[in-house]
């Protein structure tokens, strides 16, 4: 989905008690956690993956990325449900520097769209 920049399908992968832990806070709910996947996805450039790991119910995904002029390297975590929904995202990034650039610029998009309130 940020390779593509699509995030239509997004909410339809999420269970609707997933839950996305970014960085920054946790976000539980379908609709949070999409939001603020498919926000993310407007922030990253280049997004490329570079290894894959799965096992059952469990996928990590390393993966690299650009934002503004700096290279990020990340990790997604997903697990799944019994019946394939995503329940947990959880999303690593490195170097901090260039994360914190990332996290001001979400911040600004997230002011601008807020995620939906928790239900």
């Amino acid at each position: 989905m940020w390779q593509s920049k699509d995030a239509t399908q997004l909410p339809a992968l999420l269970a609707e008690e997933a839950t996305f832990s970014s960085p920054v806070a946790d976000y539980h709910g379908r609709a949070r956690a999409a939001h603020l996947l498919a926000t993310i996805a407007t922030v990253l450039d280049s997004v490329h993956q570079t290894r894959q790991w799965t096992d059952g119910q469990q996928g990590v995904f390393a993966f690299t990325a650009r934002f503004a002029d700096q290279e990020l390297e990340g990790v997604l975590r997903e697990e799944l449900s019994e019946t394939g929904s995503l329940t947990h995202v959880t999303l690593f990034l490195r170097p901090y520097r260039a994360l914190r650039a990332a996290i001001a610029e979400m911040a600004r998009r997230l002011e601008d769209s807020p995620p939906p309130q928790e239900a």
